[in-house]
Formats: C-alpha cells, sequence, structure tokens
C-alpha cells in the first residue's frame, strides 16, 4: 500500500473509519463551497459511498487521506485527472495543504511519465491560487464549472505544472 510520509503528515489511502471525519471536515460550507463537484450539505453516508470507491493509489489515479500524527484525519488530497485538495477549516494558514500537495507531485513525477499536472480553482479562491503558484502551477486558461454547493457556474482559473519545471527547482521556491 502506497503511503507518504512528509514532515509533519502521513498521506494513506482512505479506510472505512475515516468517513465521520472526512464528512465533518469536507462537509463545513467553508471547505464544501470551493469544491465544485461536491454536494452540500455534505453527509456522512456521500463519505462512507466516496472513500469505500476510492481507488488505491496509482499515478493520475490517486486518494490520499492526509492524516496528522497528533490530530488525524485533517484533509485530502487527490489526483484524478487533475491536482485537488482540501484542509479542514480548523487547521489552515499551517501549511499542511502545500506540505501533502508537494509529497503528491513528487510521488507522481517519480511514478509517471506524465509531463504535467493540471489543477483549477475558483477564480476567487485566492488561498488555493496562491498554494498552486507556490507549487509552480502557471495559469493556462479559464471556463467555468457547475459548482454542486453553490448550484451556479463558477469561472475557474486552469493552471498547469510541468514536469521539467518542477524537477529544474521551481518547487524550492515552496520553502
Amino acid at each position: 500500500m502506497t503511503e507518504l510520509v512528509t514532515d509533519r503528515l502521513l498521506l494513506r489511502a482512505p479506510r472505512a473509519d475515516d468517513a465521520p471525519c472526512y464528512a465533518l471536515g469536507v462537509g463545513e460550507y467553508a471547505v464544501a463551497r470551493w469544491l465544485t463537484p461536491l454536494p452540500w450539505p455534505y453527509t456522512l453516508t456521500m463519505a462512507a459511498d466516496w472513500l469505500r470507491q476510492a481507488p488505491p493509489p496509482a499515478p493520475g489515479k490517486a486518494l490520499f487521506i492526509v492524516d496528522h500524527p497528533q490530530k488525524g484525519l485533517i484533509g485530502g488530497v487527490s489526483l484524478l485527472g487533475e491536482l485537488g485538495f482540501w484542509i479542514a477549516r480548523p487547521h489552515w494558514g499551517r501549511g499542511y495543504g502545500l506540505e501533502a500537495a508537494r509529497a503528491v507531485i513528487d510521488w507522481h513525477f517519480a511514478q509517471s511519465e506524465d509531463d504535467a499536472i493540471l489543477s483549477s480553482a475558483h477564480h476567487d479562491n485566492h488561498a488555493s491560487l496562491q498554494l498552486k503558484a507556490r507549487l509552480g502551477f502557471r495559469p493556462v486558461g479559464r471556463e467555468f464549472r457547475f459548482s454542486q454547493a453553490l448550484q451556479h457556474n463558477v469561472e475557474h482559473i486552469v493552471t498547469r505544472l510541468d514536469r521539467t519545471n518542477w524537477a529544474n527547482g521551481e518547487k524550492s521556491r515552496c520553502a
């Protein structure tokens, strides 16, 4: 089983017993509003179903639970077509999202032949866009996507991280 270890976090495959903490963390409106495909309100049943069908982590198709040794489940990082992540609101502003995303990017590029990783965020999700910029993602376009939580179309900024930029030190700007 694939697990990624950082200085402060363990990124691991989801387990059935993660459902209550997952539902509480991602189900808070302050988090859910930024996650375009996520319905809101988000229930324990939805979390259990989502985690049950999650594929084992493999390059290009992975869902990792962000686990803090003293605090437990504090978020998630996925690479399901594009890089996505969330951190539970009580843990915002501590660099956990950056640390977890960096680990998944390192792992993905080490395990795959992909030339790039795409990601996107609501045009007004400044925290997510700033984190992606620190990782080396660059804007490549804009598009509208339907937000399940907001129940309307939201403009997204699509970003791209090239393997060569990552390998040549773009990630060194993350510190």
